[in-house]
């Protein structure tokens, strides 16, 4: 077993790195307090491989033959330690563009990756709690409902919808031009593009139902493995990113004659975020491995069990890191002078988005209970 990365995986790190360190991080917190990213970023990324990564070659995208969710998670790291909101933004066509190019048809790829190829964006939401009104209509879906607040929103013109029409889960790709959109700036990843969709008896034709039923909830445990496995690699980004600023600042300020970074109990709650942003990471890496492997419903169940784990581990680990660089910084690491104050704002999303993760896995419990 080898635990090193590949050539390519090491530079995409490398790359990577050198665009959080010189361009994303330098740019955060003016985006930060403007609630949107520079306009420089879509030129750069794209530059870098990101948007179109998940894109079909012949669809006027880069990707040559199998998705690489390791390589994903790598990079993913990497951007959490630049700015949260920025990197959901560089992320955010990635399930979509997979899941159509994978389960959708010829008139949803036309659509989808037409628009991404175009410049546009796309993002992921899920009726966790299933407030959306949907009822078929012929062979095709009408939705009624609120969408989000979801990163990404704000701008994208597709959605890839997870729900249940009645007892029967869908897969299907919305259109937000069907709706109502409205941009939303939360305290967290405010670059984000963050946006809700209001949707009023919207058509969803046959074409864009990607999948129903049992294939549509296989198919949405794979979709959901790939967000969790994004989210836990960046997550634990930002809590390295949470302890070098600190690092740094308990470095410099001195207090009875000593930098305080020299302190034992400074000395220990650096110590213990830097374990759990490791383990997180490496719980990243392995549920990215294992979702490049899926190939049956055992294998498929393996990843997305993988995926949910590292993804609560990582939401406590990225709230327990930012939370204790605060500390460190003491009186100013509530000032947003410094990047921690940012940092545990954007640490909460981590928890939050898709749903509750400790929850989904007590009602799966249940229902292999009731069987």
């Amino acid at each position: 077993m080898d635990f090193a990365l590949d050539d390519e995986q090491t530079l995409i790190a490398q790359t990577v790195r050198r665009f959080v360190d010189k361009d994303v991080r330098a740019w955060a917190a003016d985006a930060d307090r403007a609630g949107a990213a520079p306009p420089r970023l879509t030129a750069v990324a794209g530059d870098l491989g990101f948007f179109l990564d998940a894109v079909p070659e012949a669809s006027g995208g880069m990707l040559d033959g199998p998705y690489s969710h390791l390589r994903r998670a790598v990079r993913g790291h990497e951007l959490g330690r630049g700015c949260a909101g920025m990197a959901a933004l560089l992320e955010t066509n990635v399930e979509p563009a997979l899941a159509v190019g994978r389960w959708g048809s010829a008139a949803a790829a036309e659509a989808l990756f037409g628009s991404l190829s175009a410049g546009g964006l796309a993002t992921t939401a899920r009726d966790s709690r299933g407030t959306l009104d949907i009822s078929r209509d012929a062979d095709g879906l009408r939705v009624t409902g609120k969408l989000g607040p979801v990163p990404a929103l704000g701008t994208a013109r597709h959605v890839l919808l997870m729900a249940r029409c009645g007892d029967e889960p869908v897969l299907a790709l919305i259109d937000t031009a069907g709706g109502r959109r409205a941009p939303f700036v939360p305290s967290g990843w405010r670059a984000a593009a963050w946006g809700t969709l209001t949707l009023e008896a919207a058509s969803v034709p046959a074409a864009m139902i990607l999948a129903r039923g049992p294939a549509a909830a296989d198919a949405t445990a794979e979709v959901l493995t790939w967000y969790k496995v994004s989210l836990a690699a960046r997550a634990a980004g930002v809590a390295v990113s949470a302890m070098e600023h600190a690092r740094k600042y308990a470095d410099e300020r001195v207090q009875f004659g000593r930098p305080i970074g020299h302190f034992e109990s400074l000395i220990r709650l650096r110590d213990d975020a830097d374990t759990g942003a490791a383990a997180v990471r490496l719980m990243a890496l392995h549920a990215a491995w294992q979702a490049d492997r899926v190939k049956d419903d055992s294998t498929r169940a393996a990843a997305h069990d993988a995926a949910s784990r590292a993804r609560v581990m990582a939401g406590d680990v990225v709230d327990r890191a930012t939370v204790d660089a605060v500390q460190i910084l003491g009186g100013y690491g509530f000032v947003n002078d410094y990047p921690v104050e940012k940092l545990m704002r954007d640490a909460r999303a981590f928890a939050q988005l898709l749903g509750d993760e400790r929850f989904d896995r007590i009602l799966a419990v249940r229902a292999q209970q009731g069987a």
